[in-house]
């Protein structure tokens, strides 16, 4: 069984398109170990400020788009992509659940 557990950190992913033709997640990295995504289980948009923005204009929005996915291994794991200007930097949160089917919280 695996315990809930915080990441935040960079990682490679590679995206694959769906049936509509978007981009989503397909596998990730961490360490040695790739994880084959078998499901996006939720997506959302956060266009926030960060909590230590001084100005609040439009360039200093957050545009990030998390997906919460559960891998080949049968966890549950929340990344998030960072498309701040031309970059496109992928982290993962964390694990919220294992394969036994502990409910993930909500974002």
């Amino acid at each position: 069984m695996h315990e809930q557990r915080f990441f935040g950190r960079r990682v490679p992913v590679r995206c694959a398109r769906d049936a509509a033709g978007f981009l989503l997640p397909a596998q990730f990295t961490l360490g040695d170990e790739v994880f084959h995504i078998q499901e996006v289980l939720l997506q959302w948009h956060d266009s926030g400020f960060a909590s230590t923005s001084s100005r609040r204009t439009w360039l200093e929005r957050r545009h990030r788009t998390h997906y919460r996915v559960r891998a080949d291994d049968g966890c549950v794991y929340e990344l998030y992509v960072d498309r701040t200007g031309r970059r496109r930097d992928w982290y993962l949160v964390r694990r919220t659940s294992d394969a036994a089917g502990e409910a993930p919280a909500t974002p």
